[in-house]
C-alpha cells in the first residue's frame, strides 16, 4: 500500500516536472518565435589550417594548370572574380571555400620527420596541383598549395608555404575552390554554368522519369540503371565501356551549348509561364564529387516564339534564356542511352 502511494507520488512530481519543462519551451518560442537548438550541434570551433576569420579575407589568387584567377572583394564586400562582379551563387561558393579553409579539421597532420622531401611530388605538392594565395585585410598573405588526393579519395594532399607540416584536408576543401574558378570562368554564355569536369552525377527529369548517371571509380559515366555490375565484395559501379564514351561525348556536348540571348534576368511567374518554364518539360540537375546538393539547375521550357531556339531557365545566375534547340536534342540522345541494355 505505502510502496504504491509511493510510487503514485513519484509519477505524479515527475508529471508536474514534465508539464513545468513544456511550460518554459514554449515560453521561450514565443519570446523568440524559434524552436531551441542544441547548442554544441551549431557551434563549430575554428579548427582548420587558417585560424582567421572568413570576412578577414580580401583577395584569394588561383593558380595552378597554366590557369589563374583572382577573387577580390569591393568596397561593398562583394567578391569580384578578375575585377568583375561574380553571380550570388559564385559568391556562395567562394564564401565557402574561405569557410572551409577555416573550419576543417585535418584528418591527420604530416609532420616533417614522417615524410621526405622526395614524397612531395608523389603527393603532388612539389608542383602543387593547384596553389592559394590568401590575403587579409591588414595585408598579411598565406600561400598554401594542394596536391593529390589520398589512396582512401576522402583527403587531399595540403601544405602551408614555409611550414614543414603536411596537412590531408577533406577533399570538398579543394574541390570547392575548383568550382569556384571554374564557374567564375564560365560565365553567363554557356548553358551549364559549370564544366563536365567537375561534375560526378548528373539528374535529367524528362518523360515524367528520373534518370541519374554517375561516374565509377575511374571516372567514367554509366547510367545508374542497367549499365553497370557490381563488384564483389561491395557495391562499386563499373560503367559499360561501350556506353561510357556516348554518354562522355554527349554530355560533353551539352557543356558547350551556347545562351543564344538572355531574355530576362529575375523573371517573374508570368515569364516563366510564358516560356512553359511553371512546370518545365525537362529539368538537369548537375552534382560535384564532394556537395550533397546539386551545384546547377536547368530547365528547359518551350520552343521560341522565332523557333529558332528554346527557353531555358539557369537557376544559378536567375536567369530566363534562350539556347539552341541542340540542348533538347543532346538531352534526348542521353535518355534514350539511358534505356540501351547493356
Amino acid at each position: 500500500m505505502v510502496a504504491a502511494t509511493v510510487s503514485r507520488a513519484f509519477a505524479s512530481s515527475l508529471g508536474i516536472m514534465a508539464a513545468c519543462l513544456m511550460a518554459g519551451l514554449l515560453g521561450v518560442i514565443a519570446v523568440s518565435g524559434r524552436w531551441p537548438v542544441d547548442a554544441p550541434r551549431t557551434h563549430v570551433e575554428a579548427v582548420g589550417i587558417l585560424p582567421l576569420s572568413p570576412e578577414r579575407v580580401s583577395r584569394v589568387e588561383f593558380s595552378g594548370g597554366g590557369q589563374r584567377a583572382v577573387f577580390s572583394r569591393n568596397s561593398r564586400q562583394e567578391w569580384l572574380f578578375d575585377n568583375a562582379p561574380t553571380e550570388p551563387a559564385i559568391a556562395g561558393h567562394i564564401n565557402t571555400a574561405i569557410r572551409l579553409l577555416t573550419i576543417s579539421r585535418p584528418r591527420r597532420v604530416l609532420a616533417e620527420s614522417e615524410y621526405s622531401p622526395g614524397q612531395l611530388g608523389e603527393y603532388g605538392l612539389d608542383p602543387p596541383r593547384f596553389a592559394l594565395v590568401v590575403a587579409e585585410a591588414g595585408g598579411n598573405t598565406t600561400c598554401l598549395g594542394f596536391g593529390e588526393a589520398t589512396p582512401a579519395q576522402n583527403a587531399q594532399y595540403v601544405r602551408i608555404i614555409g611550414r614543414p607540416e603536411l596537412y590531408l584536408l577533406p577533399r570538398d576543401v579543394g574541390e570547392e575552390w575548383q568550382l569556384a574558378r571554374d564557374m567564375s570562368e564560365r560565365g553567363a554564355n554557356l548553358l551549364l554554368p559549370v564544366s563536365i569536369a567537375q561534375v560526378w552525377a548528373v539528374e535529367i527529369v524528362g518523360r515524367g522519369t528520373l534518370y541519374r548517371f554517375e561516374r565509377d571509380p575511374a571516372g567514367l559515366w554509366f547510367h545508374h540503371v542497367g549499365q553497370h555490375v557490381h563488384t564483389p565484395g561491395g557495391f562499386v559501379h563499373h560503367a559499360d565501356p561501350t556506353l561510357a564514351p556516348l554518354i562522355a561525348t554527349e554530355l560533353g556536348v551539352l557543356e558547350r551549348v551556347p545562351v543564344a540571348r538572355i531574355v530576362t534576368r529575375h523573371p517573374d511567374a508570368a515569364a516563366l509561364a510564358g516560356a512553359g518554364l511553371e512546370h518545365p518539360s525537362t529539368i538537369v540537375l548537375l552534382y560535384s564529387r564532394d556537395t550533397a546538393g546539386p551545384v546547377a539547375r536547368i530547365e528547359l521550357g518551350n520552343a521560341a516564339a522565332d523557333d529558332l531556339g528554346r527557353y531555358a531557365r539557369i537557376q544559378q545566375s536567375d536567369a530566363l534564356v534562350i539556347v539552341p534547340d541542340d540542348a533538347a536534342q543532346h538531352l534526348d540522345t542521353l535518355l534514350q542511352l539511358a534505356g540501351t541494355p547493356s
